[in-house]
């Protein structure tokens, strides 16, 4: 089943430098340089070698690099006190549209400038709550200036527009306690919002067009809920720690959708979409729940944070997905798929300790990517990739559980030391599993089937020889050719059978025993298939991988078990009939009477067992009876009846017997279905009218009774 070939990979890596825009006009240049990543690659799947993981890999963004790169426009930010006001001449009322709900013991708490005499702007100063009665433009500094703490400012579905130079709406540093709520509108400044308070709640507010950012802040504990955030040069820029973002819509950006570098951040509910890149955070444990990121035209997701939790997000036609690197991370439950022409990866993981589970993976080039020691990637399911279905690169790694379908490539890549590819499915594959042949790497219960090269791959070296170490067993080896390699495989040291001989377990074709591999082929017609079936679930005739190279105790079909249980007329057993059951398992009996009957006996393979409950078969390994024997109860009283006839045309005479009674009963009392009955032993009848008539008879001893019904008993007809 081996064939040593040693095809040489060509493979072509061009990668696409992402270039986000340069220059920004606020009031002066701003530059945002962006690394590289690759996201074009062609490949000749001609031929196959080592797929290095340096060079095969799509690298993502270096998120530092992107941190250092960004310089923000040099945009003068006004500091502004209340005790200035008096001495800039400011008008103190003007066109009041501003109109504090709340009273403050300075009075109105704002203050109205208008330079120009439409240029509005306004500064407030007292805490209270403040309405916006109608909207207005501004090519001022700043159109509203928030200075006081515990101030809500409420937009009224009002809209404030800007010049692309000037700010919409500035919290001022140590300020606490600040909300802004319900603007239809602040579009087309430099800044829709920049905050540097402590405390900040922005809800409901839709900020567009604004040239530079659409929410800059620095401050601790933004919460930023339901907002529309969109067609800004980039969405939100937060640097503060203790975000939380909910149920925001942050779209179409030219770069940006969120740029955040802080801790503890929250994101839940989110929709990212068609911004160049969707989310970009690093900080330690961030939470990322129940996010929707897609359409985005470089990068999806990337987070860089040790503690950090991705759960049940839908992430979907980026370039590239989801990256995320730091130690102790948890990505769960997601659902990330993309155009099957991208080139781009559905996960890349970076880290140590790494979870990555139950994420539903399509149409992804490279499935899960997984560039972590000690990483556990289980029950994911990954379906229609081009290139990988699942890459494991990080020492002592575990991938488990997971399905692997319809890859062009390979579908399952082993190449980090001391890995361990247990109980996964992969189906339809060109390579089912590729390991590298100078690390230690363990193949066990996995199903590999209809792969169109080979099930099983060893890369590496085809001029060196790694030294090959690793158990391969209890796999089932479904395609054509089973395994092949660069170098012969006799060379190697791996053992294909379980190294602790068969032992006593449920093998990956339900046998009882794990022992070797079974090795079947897509029409079930291969080497296990044809061997005789035996009780044991594999064979002592050993199977030959290469020349000199045998698996010792192949797995083959099992011979199942039959026991056929039975009972007299006066016993029951439960289960009964003759059924087949897995040798080396245990089944168990139930041995009864019927209802006025006892319990006499119980008769195993031909030994009587005496009047027992139950009977257990333990390790089945051989064809077994059993019956269970009963007989009536002294005195108890069984009904039976006959009829001499039970059809025929009217009048239709018919004489009954319960000569066959048990328990010697005394008196009878017979129901003839059509309203007519009888109390002798053995009455005679006379049925006048054509239909079906159900019979019953109840007999008594004068201690027990009994009783015996036939429905549809007689028959009678008209002619």
């Amino acid at each position: 089943m081996y064939q040593n070939f040693g095809l040489l990979l060509k493979i072509s890596l061009f990668f696409l430098v992402l270039q986000a825009p340069v220059i920004l006009a606020c009031s002066a240049e701003h530059t945002i340089n962006v690394p590289g990543v690759p996201t074009n690659q062609t490949d000749n799947l001609s031929s196959f070698q080592r797929i290095d993981s340096i060079s095969f890999l799509p690298p993502a963004i270096n998120i530092s690099d992107i941190k250092s790169s960004i310089t923000a426009p040099k945009v003068n930010r006004p500091s502004i006190s209340s005790h200035s006001f008096a001495d800039i001449d400011l008008a103190t009322k003007g066109n009041v549209i501003l109109v504090p709900v709340t009273p403050t013991p300075e009075g109105s708490g704002y203050t109205y400038f208008n330079r120009t005499g439409s240029d509005e702007s306004y500064f407030i100063y007292s805490p209270g709550t403040y309405t916006l009665q109608e909207g207005f433009s501004t090519s001022n500094t700043t159109a509203i200036y928030l200075g006081a703490d515990d101030v809500t400012l409420d937009g009224n579905a009002q809209t404030i527009t800007g010049n692309t130079a000037n700010f919409g709406i500035i919290i001022e540093s140590n300020r606490n306690n600040t909300t802004v709520r319900n603007f239809k509108g602040i579009n087309n400044f430099c800044y829709g919002i920049d905050s540097s308070g402590d405390q900040v709640s922005l809800i409901n507010n839709s900020l567009s067009e604004n040239s530079y950012t659409g929410i800059n802040s620095i401050g601790s504990h933004m919460y930023v809920y339901k907002n529309i955030i969109r067609n800004n040069y980039n969405g939100a820029f937060l640097s503060g720690n203790n975000a939380a973002l909910k149920d925001n819509i942050i779209s179409d950006n030219e770069v940006y959708g969120i740029f955040g570098f802080s801790k503890n951040y929250t994101l839940e509910k989110n929709r990212f979409d068609a911004d160049e890149y969707g989310v970009i955070l690093f900080g330690d444990n961030l939470s990322f729940h129940e996010n929707t990121v897609r359409n985005n035209r470089k990068i999806g997701v990337q987070i860089q944070s040790t503690g950090a939790s991705c759960i049940g997000n839908t992430i979907s036609h980026n370039s590239a997905n989801f990256h995320i690197s730091g130690n102790n991370t948890t990505i769960k439950s997601n659902t990330i798929s993309s155009a099957f022409f991208v080139l781009g990866y559905g996960i890349q993981a970076e880290g140590v300790n790494t979870t990555i589970s139950e994420n539903a993976i399509y149409n992804n080039p490279y499935g899960i990517i997984a560039l972590c020691d000690d990483c556990k990637t289980l029950n994911n399911r990954v379906y229609s990739s081009y290139k990988l279905g699942i890459s494991s690169e990080g020492k002592n790694s575990l991938i488990s559980n997971n399905i692997i379908r319809d890859t062009v490539f390979t579908g399952m890549a082993c190449y980090g030391d001391n890995t361990n590819a247990y109980a996964n499915t992969i189906i339809n594959a060109t390579y089912g599993i590729v390991i590298m042949d100078y690390l230690n790497t363990s193949v066990i219960g996995n199903q590999i089937n209809e792969t169109r090269q080979y099930g099983l791959f060893f890369s590496g070296n085809p001029y060196r020889p790694g030294q090959g170490i690793g158990d391969i067993y209890n796999n089932y080896f479904g395609s054509e050719n089973y395994v092949g390699g660069f170098n012969s495989i006799n060379q190697y040291s791996y053992r294909w059978t379980n190294p602790s001989g068969p032992e006593r377990g449920t093998n990956i074709v339900g046998g009882p025993f794990i022992a070797g591999n079974y090795w079947s082929n897509p029409d079930g017609t291969g080497w296990s298939d044809k061997q005789p079936p035996h009780v044991t679930g594999y064979s002592t005739t050993p199977f030959e991988i290469s020349p000199g190279v045998n698996d010792t105790a192949p797995l083959v079909p099992q011979k199942p078990v039959t026991i056929n249980a039975t009972a007299n007329d006066w016993g029951n057993i439960v289960p009964t009939g003759n059924s087949s059951y897995q040798s080396y398992t245990n089944q168990t009996f139930i041995t009864q009477s019927k209802p006025g009957a006892d319990l006499t006996d119980v008769v195993v393979d031909s030994a009587s067992k005496g009047n027992i409950p139950s009977w257990t078969f333990t390790d089945l390994t051989e064809n077994h009876d059993i019956e269970t024997i009963g007989n009536p109860a002294p005195c108890q009283v069984h009904v039976f009846f006959t009829a001499s006839q039970r059809y025929g045309e009217k009048p239709l005479t018919v004489a009954f017997s319960s000569e066959q009674s048990f328990g010697s009963p005394t008196s009878w009392y017979w129901q003839f279905g059509d309203g007519c009955t009888n109390t002798t032993q053995n009455p005679i009848h006379t049925y006048d009218s054509p239909g079906t008539y159900t019979v019953s008879l109840r007999a008594s001893n004068g201690k027990t009774g009994g009783y015996s019904a036939w429905n549809n008993y007689i028959t009678v007809t008209d002619g």
